[in-house]
C-alpha cells in the first residue's frame, strides 16, 4: 500500500482498450480484468474516522471499447455474511454496500457524472455541476451486474459513451474518482480524498489516461411509448383515455445533443411520489420525464423562475394538458454550455365548447460560460405565449435572469443573480428580483450572508414555482460540524440562522433567529432539535388590511433509528406559535423489512391548530377557528426480481375546520389506495400497470386503471 498510493496519486489511472467483448455478468473472468489499475487499494475514509485507510481493500480495473467504458470492481471482504442486503428501486439510496464511479469527462474540475451500484444490483446515477449541485433526477441507460463470493463481492459496470458528454480531442484525459461504502462497519471513503464530510469535490479527482479515438459520430436513442387509462364509478365508465408518443435523443456530436418529443406522456405514475398534506400550495414535483432531463443545470434559473413541471401540468378542471411536441438542443463549446427548448401544448376544453386552458408555446433559452474553477456567468430567458380562443384572451409571460459566481479563494465564494418578469396584466415597474450571497466554506464550517429582494410585481407563477414577492430579506446562516472520532458519536452539528425580512412598506414581515443542532451515532441513530424565535411581524395577506402577529417561540425534535436493521423507525414533534394560539404536529414512521425483497411502511400523523383568531373570508369578519388533520399512510413494496416489483400505497385522512359561522365549517374525508406493477424488461424499457381507487367524502368511489409501455432503442 505504501508504494501504490504515491504511484496512483502521481500517474493516475490507465484505461486499457480491449478488442474483445466483455460480458457484463458480475464475474471478472475475461482476460482484460487480469491487470488491475488499482490492486488491493485501501481507500481513504471520510467516515467514521477521516483520513484513515478503510479496513477492507478494493481492486479496480478499467477497459474500454468502441461503445463503452467498463469498470470491473472487486470489494474484498473476508466474511461476506456480514454484508447487509436490501433490494431497492432504481435511484433509491439504501444503507448497503456500494461502489461509486465519478467521471469528470471534460476534466474541468467542476462537473462530473456519478454511477453507483449496490451489492444487490441497484443502480443510482446523477450529475454534479457547479451551478446546480447534485441532480439525482438525471437518468442514463447503462448496464451493471454483481456477484458474491467467499472473499467479497464484485461489480461490473458498463457505461456507454452515448450516455456521456466529452470533448472531441483524439487523446483525452478525464478526471476520475472511485468510492466505496461498507455498511456493516459504517465506513465510507474514496480512492482520492475529497472533503471530510463526504461531499463531492471534483477538483480533488485523479487523472484517467489512455482514452483514444472515442466515438464522435452521431448516435440516436429512440424511446416510443403507449399509455392508456380507464376510470369507473358505480359501474359507469368514463371516456377512456389513450396516448402514444415518442422521445428521441440524437447526439450531433459528443458535445451537442438534440432532443425531440411527440405527444410525451404526463401521467408519470412510475416516478411521481404520492402527494398528501394540508398545504394549499402546489407540491414540488421532481422532473423524471426523459425529454426534460438533458441539461437540467443549464436551464435552471434563480427564484425557481423556470419549473418544467408547469409544462403539461393539470388544468383547472382536473384534465391533463397534453404536450403536442417539443424540441431541445443542449451542448458545450469550449467553456460555454448552452440550451434552447421549445414545447407546444394543446387546448383543454370542458365539454365541446368551453375553453378552460388555451394552447401555449413555451420557450426557454440559456447560455452559461465557465471560466476557471468556481467562476461562471449565465444568461437565461423564458417566454410563454397562450393563443386566443373563445372567451379567453391571448396572453404572454416573459422572464429573464443573469447569474454568476466568483471564487475569491479556495474557501470564499461570492454569488449574485438578478431576475425580471413581464406579464400582460401586470405593471412593468418593480418587476425584478435580486439575490446576493457571500459564503465562507472551509471544511467543517459554513458561513453564508444573504440579501434577497423581490419586487411587488415580480411574478414568475406562469413559468416557475411561485414563492412570493414584495419583500426584502437579510440572513446570516452559519453551520459547524465535527467528527469526534469516538466509538459512539460519528458526527455533531450546530446551526444558527438570524434573519430579518420586511415588506416593501417597511413593515416587519418575519424576523428572528433559528437555532438547531443534532448528532449521528456510529450505529446510525440520529437526534435533531430546533428552536425559533420570531419577533412581532405583519402578514399583509391575513384579512383585507393585513394583521400584526405577536412574537413567539417554536420548536421541534426528530429522531430516527438504524435503517440497516430489519425494523427501523422515526418520529418527530413540532410546536409552533400562531397569533393567540399554538399548533402542534406529530408524525411517526415504522419500516419493517422481514426479507431483503419486502418493505412495509406505516406512517401516522396528526396536526392540531388550537382555537385562534383568524379572518373568515366567507363571512367577511374575524372569528375563532380551529383545525384538525389526521392521516394514516401505509405502503408495501415487494421485489419479485431486482427489475420487477409490486408496490401498494394507501392513505386515509380527515381534515376538519370549525368556525363560529357554522356554514363556513367543513369536514373532509379522503381514502385512496393503489397497486403498481413495474417491470424493467430491458435497460431503459419499462412496463407499468396501476390499479387504484379514490373516495372523497360521501361521493362514489372512482376506480382507475392505468398502463404504460416504454421501449428503449
Amino acid at each position: 500500500m505504501l508504494v501504490i498510493i504515491p504511484v496512483i496519486a502521481l500517474l493516475g489511472l490507465l484505461a486499457e482498450r480491449t478488442d474483445n467483448s466483455v460480458v457484463v455478468d458480475g464475474v471478472l473472468h475475461e482476460d482484460c480484468w487480469q491487470t488491475p489499475q488499482v490492486d488491493r487499494q485501501f481507500f481513504t475514509s471520510f467516515r467514521p474516522v477521516c483520513d484513515t485507510p478503510m479496513t477492507l481493500p478494493t481492486t479496480v480495473s478499467i477497459v474500454y471499447d468502441d461503445d463503452s467504458i467498463i469498470f470491473g470492481c472487486f470489494m474484498h471482504d473476508p466474511d461476506p455474511s456480514r454484508i447487509n442486503h436490501q433490494v431497492c428501486a432504481r435511484d433509491e439510496d439504501a444503507p448497503v454496500d456500494k461502489v461509486y464511479i465519478y467521471l469528470d469527462t471534460f476534466d474541468d474540475d467542476a462537473n462530473c457524472f456519478v454511477f453507483t451500484v449496490s451489492v444487490d444490483g441497484t443502480q443510482l446515477d446523477s450529475r454534479r455541476t457547479e451551478i446546480g449541485g447534485e441532480d439525482r433526477n438525471w437518468d442514463a441507460v447503462w448496464s451493471s451486474s454483481v456477484s458474491e463470493s467467499d472473499s467479497g463481492w464484485c461489480a461490473e459496470i458498463d457505461i456507454p459513451f452515448s450516455a456521456l458528454r466529452y470533448s472531441s480531442e483524439e487523446v483525452q484525459s478525464w478526471g476520475i474518482n472511485i468510492g466505496r461504502t461498507i455498511s456493516h462497519t459504517n465506513e465510507a471513503g474514496y480512492l482520492y480524498r475529497m472533503r471530510e464530510q463526504g461531499g463531492t469535490d471534483v477538483s480533488c479527482f485523479g487523472e484517467l489516461r489512455g482514452l483514444r479515438s472515442l466515438p464522435s459520430s452521431q448516435s440516436i436513442e429512440f424511446r416510443p411509448f403507449a399509455a392508456g387509462r380507464l376510470q369507473m364509478s358505480s359501474g359507469e365508465h368514463s371516456d377512456p383515455w389513450g396516448s402514444v408518443g415518442a422521445d428521441m435523443k440524437m447526439s450531433l456530436n459528443m458535445q451537442t445533443v438534440l432532443d425531440l418529443s411527440v405527444f410525451p406522456d404526463f401521467g408519470q405514475v412510475e416516478s411521481d411520489a404520492d402527494q398528501s398534506g394540508t398545504s394549499r400550495w402546489d407540491p414540488w414535483l421532481n422532473e423524471k420525464r426523459p425529454f426534460f432531463m438533458e441539461g437540467t443545470e443549464v436551464f435552471d434559473m434563480p427564484f425557481n423562475m423556470f419549473y418544467s413541471r408547469n409544462i403539461g401540468s393539470v388544468a383547472s378542471n382536473g384534465e391533463l394538458i397534453q404536450i403536442l411536441g417539443g424540441a431541445k438542443i443542449t451542448g458545450t463549446s469550449g467553456g460555454t454550455r448552452y440550451g434552447f427548448l421549445e414545447v407546444v401544448t394543446d387546448n383543454v376544453r370542458d365539454g365541446d365548447t368551453l375553453l378552460v386552458e388555451p394552447a401555449s408555446s413555451w420557450f426557454v433559452g440559456s447560455v452559461l460560460h465557465e471560466f476557471s474553477g468556481g467562476n461562471w456567468f449565465k444568461l437565461s430567458g423564458t417566454s410563454v405565449d397562450s393563443f386566443s380562443g373563445d372567451a379567453i384572451q391571448s396572453d404572454y409571460a416573459r422572464s429573464a435572469s443573469v447569474r454568476g459566481m466568483k471564487t475569491i479563494s479556495e474557501d470564499f465564494r461570492f454569488q449574485g443573480c438578478l431576475g425580471a418578469t413581464w406579464n400582460r396584466d401586470e405593471h412593468i415597474a418593480d418587476n425584478t428580483a435580486a439575490r446576493i450571497d457571500a459564503g465562507y466554506f472551509p471544511e467543517g464550517f459554513e458561513l453564508n450572508l444573504r440579501y434577497v429582494r423581490r419586487g411587488e410585481n415580480f411574478n414568475q407563477e406562469a413559468r416557475g414555482y411561485f414563492t412570493g414577492n414584495g419583500s426584502e430579506m437579510w440572513s446570516a446562516y452559519s453551520s459547524l460540524s465535527t467528527e469526534p472520532n469516538s466509538d459512539i458519536v460519528d458526527r455533531l452539528w450546530f446551526d444558527v440562522n438570524p434573519y430579518y425580512s420586511q415588506d416593501l412598506s417597511g413593515r416587519n414581515a418575519g424576523s428572528g433567529v433559528t437555532v438547531s443542532g443534532g448528532g449521528v451515532t456510529v450505529e446510525r441513530y440520529d437526534l435533531n432539535v430546533w428552536a425559533d424565535y420570531m419577533d412581532r411581524w405583519f402578514d399583509r395577506y391575513e384579512g383585507p388590511e393585513g394583521r400584526w402577529y405577536p412574537g413567539g417561540f417554536s420548536g421541534g425534535i426528530s429522531s430516527s433509528t438504524d435503517y440497516r436493521r430489519s425494523i427501523a423507525g422515526w418520529a418527530s414533534a413540532n410546536r409552533n406559535s400562531y397569533y393567540d394560539s399554538e399548533s402542534t404536529s406529530y408524525s411517526l414512521g415504522l419500516r419493517i423489512k422481514p426479507v431483503p425483497e419486502l418493505f412495509i411502511t406505516v406512517e401516522p400523523s396528526i396536526s392540531i391548530q388550537q382555537p385562534a383568531t383568524k379572518y373568515n373570508w366567507e363571512s367577511e369578519q374575524w372569528e375563532q377557528t380551529d383545525s384538525d388533520w389526521r392521516s394514516l399512510q401505509v405502503s408495501a413494496t415487494y421485489f419479485l426480481t431486482s427489475q420487477m416489483r409490486l408496490r401498494f400505497n394507501g392513505q386515509t385522512s380527515e381534515f376538519s375546520r370549525n368556525w363560529q359561522t357554522e356554514l363556513s365549517s367543513c369536514k373532509e374525508r379522503s381514502t385512496w389506495a393503489n397497486i403498481l406493477y413495474s417491470w424493467e424488461y430491458s435497460p431503459g424499457s419499462w412496463f407499468h400497470f396501476l390499479a387504484g381507487e379514490v373516495q372523497e367524502e360521501e361521493s362514489r368511489p372512482v376506480f382507475t386503471v392505468y398502463a404504460k409501455l416504454t421501449r428503449y432503442f
